[in-house]
């Protein structure tokens, strides 16, 4: 019952503005729908280095962490406990996971040099749009500069993009890598 009021209520409402005016409130809510979505994907571009970086290296010491642990383990002798079981998982996990990380960030920093050579001038060009594309983004609040951003940095967009997805792309690939790597490691160390 509520629930048809509340529809009736929101259809009476918009029975009241003049196309004009109702059209305008449309248009109002698409600008702010698609600039939100592009200031999401501006920081979602400019956070992923940063967060694979961060992971990286905290998968890296925890990795370091848990061989240490299995070397005073292993030195125990006779010890098959489900302790040192556990401390292997926990250990090709991490090993997985930095590897995972690695190789994405070190493919999104390979495709965005490659980007930055190849698609510009020169590479001091490159590097300042590379940076500045995002930013320029944000710089485009006012509603005829939005669909403006998007065609002027189409290619910006698609790139970034490409890199993106390449990067995604990698990462499983780096996150069985690592968990080989794990594995005969640990084979090594028995």
């Amino acid at each position: 019952m509520k629930k048809s009021v509340f529809i009736f209520n929101i259809y009476l409402f918009f029975q009241t503005f003049e196309n004009s005016n109702l059209q305008t409130a449309f248009d109002y809510v698409k600008y702010t729908i698609l600039l939100i979505c592009i200031l999401l994907a501006s920081i979602v571009m400019m956070l992923i280095p940063v967060v694979l970086c961060y992971f990286m290296v905290d998968n890296f010491s925890n990795m370091i962490g848990y061989k240490n642990k299995i070397k005073e383990e292993m030195s125990i002798e006779g010890n098959s406990s489900n302790y040192l079981r556990s401390i292997c998982d926990k250990y090709i996990e991490a090993s997985s996971n930095f590897f995972k990380n690695f190789i994405a960030f070190l493919i999104w920093n390979i495709f965005s040099l490659l980007y930055i050579v190849f698609w510009f001038e020169n590479f001091s060009e490159g590097l300042r749009e590379y940076f500045y594309f995002p930013f320029a983004i944000f710089q485009s609040l006012s509603k005829s500069e939005i669909f403006d951003s998007i065609h002027v940095y189409k290619s910006n967009w698609l790139f970034m993009s490409a890199i993106i997805v390449l990067t995604f792309s990698f990462s499983s690939l780096g996150k069985s890598i690592g968990k080989d790597i794990a594995e005969s490691k640990i084979k090594k160390i028995n």
